[in-house]
């Protein structure tokens, strides 16, 4: 009797343990993710300042050229809005994100004048360092 007792608790110190540490990498998936959802936030707003303001210069564009940069801020603000929502809930939906996060990364890549956007460069460096965190962390 008393060696059933003994394995039962121990049993249930193990699942109790067991528990207590999945609690401790969900919190720290939650912490992440929250953090990544705002970094993403800072991106998209980005996106679209620079989309109003265009760089330096913008003025003197030709018309196609004001279209092609109001067009690929357009779709970096599109795409990171796409990736902050998909961290948005607990359960992240990485279907969304990590292609959105891809094109994102594509669209300020082949934009011409990236080079004058150094704060978004930064933001955007920042964004995909916590997204690989919270990967790291979060995906099943």
């Amino acid at each position: 009797m008393a060696h059933r007792l003994f394995r039962r608790g121990a049993v249930a110190a193990l699942l109790a343990g067991s528990l207590a540490a999945g609690c401790g990498k969900s919190e720290e998936c939650e912490k992440v993710r929250l953090e990544a959802s705002k970094a993403w936030q800072l991106v998209t707003t980005q996106a679209g300042e620079a989309e109003l303001k265009g760089p330096p210069g913008f003025e003197e564009l030709s018309e196609a050229q004001k279209a092609e940069h109001v067009k690929q801020w357009g779709e970096i603000e599109k795409q990171s809005e796409m990736v902050s929502s998909s961290f948005t809930y607990e359960r992240i939906t990485w279907k969304t994100a990590d292609p959105a996060r891809e094109k994102t990364n594509q669209a300020f890549n082949g934009y011409s004048a990236k080079s004058e956007f150094l704060v978004f460069s930064a933001a955007l460096k920042t964004a995909n360092a916590k997204f690989d965190e919270t990967a790291k962390l979060c995906k099943e």
